[in-house]
């Protein structure tokens, strides 16, 4: 068991920097935590079990039983209902076995459960100090087992005409208090970065999970190198480098750790444990959609304030980061990947944005223009359009269909907000990103 004087630091630590590290029998012990009588530990095990989860999902299989353990004490309930939901996005087999069994034991009802495995994530603590309310619940008893055994319909693809369902119940939260913490800058040898992951292709590089140490705390990072030793300028690539480090000091942007030219091209950047905005269940709620598009619109208002171009925006390339301080805070934008092809050279270059969310001049430049900031514009429509819609832009007759068609609980005004960003013609999209921000704020407030 996890000794008694333990500090919330002393569980996040760990599965924060070195998820990887943790195996079954050290797993179960944090799912235990779940349950202590001190609120901030709770917190802690909740954010560290996530953590630890995400980066090995099969760990959730030798858990359940801690979880219906931790489910039958009402004051810990909420905590663990919570954690499940995010452990539901990747391992739900075993989220479904611990939500059946809860509900054979009546430690929760059928539409609670249901909403579990379904990815709702209740508030902390209800209206009477304890959690989770089950209005709605026409079964009774709630006893009867959750079915989980027929395949969910799948969602609409990105080019089908179909309209998505029904929009899911998605969690209030609110904005963190603060941004989270971002990894230092260093310089250091790329021998320094110890590589945690095989390497994985990507178009012209080669990306692993790498650890490194700094005053005694272990954190992880991505490291992204050339594939090729020959071939790539390494003039241009310190210079694309130097580009995205003179803006990664805003809150929405993600920090370059360290980079170098030896043996090849590569650098270390801050890496999201829970992926980007294209892992996100969309649509999202309004009020946080607005709040990322808000985030984005302010990261390109400093990049273009000092020459820096995206160029490629879409939902992969918007990093999100928890706060693990606030368990009912948004997960923060950070936006990834600037010119990202620049710093590997353009031998090695591939598309710079998935043809779903390009921008027209992406595709067809000669006739609409080269890629510059109003290319900015167009992908953050692009994303909010996902995140309020769940699918990407929709052209009918080579105009964006409003997202208000699409998805009816759009406002008019955030929708006509995304059309303007989506327009064929550049000259017709927002003038600037800070313009941009000013209506997002006015279409519900950021």
């Amino acid at each position: 068991m996890t000794p008694p004087n333990t500090t919330p630091d002393e569980l996040l630590t760990p599965a924060l920097t070195t998820p990887e590290s943790f195996d079954a029998a050290r797993t179960a012990r944090l799912v235990a935590q779940l349950d202590h009588e001190d609120r901030e530990i709770r917190r802690a095990a909740s954010w560290a079990v996530r953590f630890v989860i995400v980066e090995t999902p099969s760990l959730a299989d030798h858990c359940t039983g801690q979880f219906r353990r931790v489910l039958r004490d009402a004051d810990a309930r909420p905590v663990a209902l919570r954690t499940l939901s995010v452990v539901a996005e990747y391992n739900p087999e075993a989220v479904a076995e611990v939500v059946n069994g809860a509900v054979k034991e009546r430690t929760i009802t059928r539409l609670v459960g249901t909403n579990i495995v379904a990815g709702y994530r209740p508030p902390e603590y209800g209206s009477d100090g304890t959690v989770i309310t089950d209005e709605g619940d026409d079964s009774g008893t709630g006893a009867e087992a959750v079915e989980t055994d027929a395949d969910p319909e799948p969602d609409p693809t990105p080019e089908s005409d179909a309209e998505p369902g029904p929009t899911p119940e998605i969690p209030t939260g609110r904005p963190p208090a603060t941004p989270p913490a971002k990894l230092p800058r260093l310089d250091r040898p790329l021998t320094a970065y110890e590589p945690i992951t095989s390497d994985t292709q990507s178009g012209g590089r080669l990306d692993a999970v790498v650890q490194f140490s700094v005053d005694g705390r272990e954190f992880t990072g991505l490291r992204r190198r050339s594939q090729a030793i020959a071939g790539v300028d390494h003039d241009a690539f310190v210079r694309a480098v130097n580009r995205w480090r003179q803006i990664d000091d805003h809150d929405a942007v993600t920090t370059v750790v360290d980079y170098g030219t030896r043996p090849t091209p590569w650098l270390v950047t801050e890496r999201s444990v829970t992926g980007s905005l294209a892992d996100r269940k969309a649509p999202l709620s309004a009020p946080e959609a607005r709040w990322i598009l808000c985030r984005l619109a302010d990261a390109l208002t400093y990049a273009h304030a000092t020459g820096v171009l995206h160029g490629g925006l879409h939902p992969g390339a918007v990093a999100v980061v928890e706060t693990v301080e606030d368990a009912d805070a948004w997960a923060y934008p950070r936006v990834d990947d600037w010119r990202i092809d620049d710093l590997f050279g353009s031998a090695n270059a591939h598309a710079p944005v998935p043809r779903r969310y390009a921008a027209p001049e992406h595709l067809s430049p000669d006739r609409f223009g080269g890629v510059d900031t109003a290319s900015d514009i167009y992908g953050v429509g692009a994303v909010g359009y996902e995140l309020l819609t769940g699918r990407p832009p929709v052209r009918e007759n080579g105009e964006i269909r409003p997202a208000s068609a699409v998805a009816p609980d759009v406002s008019d005004a955030l929708s006509t907000t995304l059309t303007k960003c989506l327009r064929t013609a550049k000259m017709e999209r927002y003038v600037s990103a800070a313009a941009l921000k000013r209506d997002l704020e006015a279409a519900g407030g950021a």
